[in-house]
Order: structure tokens, then C-alpha cells, then sequence
């Protein structure tokens, strides 16, 4: 470990190749026994961080799936959502003094009905429709205009930055770094609920259903599928876990406005990857983007990390237009 005499090694330096004889199973606590405080810092640091934001991406992303794997809609609209549940929580802690943890089980059981209640109003509407998913694009791009202007003449006015209080106070020491446990439980929140996700995906009644239309509607139908009741069960599942991903990103972070837009692009940006329809490709590339996004920000702009998702989306779509995982 680094100490006041010495500066420490840049990462660079560190990952050097093992003494002759040397066992490769001792290579690597050799390799970090040589590595500084301040190192090991910025790995740790650059490794929860990755995997907070992957796990987010990845729940948004898994909801934008689901939704347009079962019924063919691009919902433009996912990341106003995400930030309808990050205000919601905001006004239930902050304005209206409820616990972080109880608001946001009360803002993810919400979603049920308001998702009901628009896929009543609208987008069963749309089920016999040809080519429905462009109309379902611009539907769900009217809905984004529509909650960013309500945003806009109420949020807008109190503040352009929002903040929580914690879900749990303290620290705790990984190594030298010290991890917020509020973000600690917030990421280990998101995982369970990525497990559970997967599980009922996989092995429930309903999951088998979903896997079923997304593959072939016609065929599910013939099998006794209820295709219209999976339409809406995806259209109110899609959208509960982009609203649990809005409250455990407002748990973990101060956000603004530009959140939304954000959060939809990287949404799309991991769904055309991983493959439309694709929940696994959802999972796997949210958590590659996370990490990336994470490792791109120590040695340069966030930004730049989002241009790079644009490109890797562009490069993947001219090679292969149906994505990485998709069947």
C-alpha cells in the first residue's frame, strides 16, 4: 500500500508481468499489494459506480424490451416515465415527509393503474393497426411532449436539481474506499430486482406466455396464448420497471430534467444492440454500457461515453440490424 513516501504507481505501471517462477494464482494480490491507496480508490470507484449505473440501465432497458418485444412498440416515451418516478419520489420524501423506501414502493405500485388507464385510453387502440409501431413512435413521442411541458410549468419552477434524502445513512470501507450505503443498498436493490425479473421472464406461466408472442404471435394464439392479455401485462410490466429504475436512480443520485432524454437514448441505444426483443441482451449490454460509461468518465467527459453508445449503435445496426442476441 502507498504511503506518505510513496507517490504511489499509475495504473499503467502496475499491471506488469509476473517475476519468473512466480505463481499465477499470487499474481494479482501481488499486483494490488503494489498499487496505491488513491489506485485502488479510483478501481473501486469505477467498478460500483459501473455497476450502479448498469444495473439502472438495464432494468430501463429490460421495460423498453419487454414493451416492444410483445406488442411492437417503441416507447420514445420511457425516459419521461423514468423521470416522472424520480419526481414523484422527490415530492413524497421532500414535500410530503415519507419515507424514501415507502414512496417509492407507493410510486412503482402507481405505475399499474396510470399504465392501465393508458393502455385502455390509447394503446389498445392501436393493436389491429398496420405497421403499428410507427404510429405507436409517434404516440409515445406526443406523450414525451406532453409530460415534459407539465414537468416543465411545475417541477421547473422550485428547482432545476433534485435531490433526496438517503434511503440508509453511513459508510462502508471497501478496503480504502469508502462506499455510501445508500447507494450500496440502492445497487443491491436493483440486483434483486433484476434477479426476480429474470426469474418470472424465465420460469413463470406469464414468462413463457411473453417468450412465446415475442417469437411468433400467430403460433402463441394457436397454443391458446390470450395475445391481448400479454399486451397489456407487458405494456404494465415495461413500464413498473422503468418507474423502479427512476426511483432507485433518484435513490442513488441528485438528477435534472435532461435525465429523461438521457435515459431514452441509452434505452434505445442498448435494446437495438442487444437485440429488440432480447431481455438477456438488455441485461448484458446495460451492464456493459454501466461500466464503460463509468470507466470512460474517470479519463474524460461522461459525454463522450454517450457518443460512443451512438457509434457502437450505428456500427452495430450497418453489420448486424437485428442486434447481438437476438434470435
Amino acid at each position: 500500500m502507498g504511503s506518505g513516501s510513496d507517490p504511489g504507481l499509475r495504473l499503467d505501471q502496475v499491471i506488469t508481468k509476473p517475476a519468473r517462477g512466480c505463481r499465477r494464482r499470487a499474481f494479482l494480490p501481488a499486483v494490488i499489494a503494489r498499487m496505491s491507496d488513491a489506485t485502488i480508490i479510483i478501481l473501486l470507484s469505477m467498478i460500483t459506480t459501473g455497476l450502479m449505473l448498469g444495473m439502472i440501465f438495464s432494468l430501463v432497458a429490460v421495460g423498453v424490451t419487454i414493451i416492444y418485444g410483445s406488442i411492437w412498440m417503441p416507447n420514445a416515451a420511457n425516459g419521461q416515465f423514468f423521470l416522472l418516478a424520480a419526481l414523484l419520489l422527490w415530492s413524497a420524501s421532500v414535500s410530503w415527509g415519507l419515507h424514501p423506501a415507502l414512496a417509492a414502493l407507493i410510486i412503482i405500485g402507481l405505475s399499474v393503474p396510470f399504465s392501465y388507464a393508458l393502455e385502455i385510453l390509447l394503446i389498445r387502440r392501436f393493436y389491429d393497426v398496420p405497421n403499428r409501431n410507427i404510429s405507436y413512435f409517434v404516440l409515445s413521442l406526443g406523450i414525451t411532449q406532453i409530460l415534459a411541458g407539465i414537468f416543465s410549468i411545475t417541477y421547473g419552477i422550485w428547482s432545476d436539481q433534485f435531490q433526496l434524502p438517503p434511503l440508509v445513512g453511513g459508510l462502508t470501507m471497501l478496503g480504502p474506499f469508502p462506499m455510501v450505503n445508500n447507494r450500496l443498498a440502492a445497487m443491491l436493490i436493483a440486483a434483486l430486482l433484476l434477479v426476480a425479473l429474470f426469474t418470472l421472464l424465465r420460469y413463470h406461466r406469464y414468462g413463457r406466455a411473453l417468450r412465446a408472442v415475442f417469437q411468433n404471435r400467430e403460433a402463441a394464439a394457436l397454443r391458446g396464448v390470450d395475445v391481448r392479455a400479454v399486451y397489456r401485462m407487458s405494456f404494465m410490466l415495461g413500464n413498473a420497471v422503468v418507474f423502479a429504475g427512476g426511483v432507485l436512480f433518484a435513490c442513488a443520485y441528485s438528477f435534472d430534467f435532461s435525465i429523461a432524454w438521457t435515459m431514452a437514448i441509452t434505452a434505445f441505444a442498448i435494446m437495438i444492440i442487444g437485440g429488440p426483443g432480447s431481455v438477456l441482451g438488455a441485461l448484458v449490454i446495460g451492464m456493459v454500457f454501466g461500466l464503460t460509461q463509468a470507466a470512460v468518465s474517470i479519463f474524460a467527459s461522461p459525454t463522450i461515453a454517450a457518443f460512443s453508445y451512438l457509434g457502437a449503435m450505428l456500427v452495430i445496426l450497418l453489420f448486424r440490424p437485428s442486434g447481438l442476441f437476438a434470435r
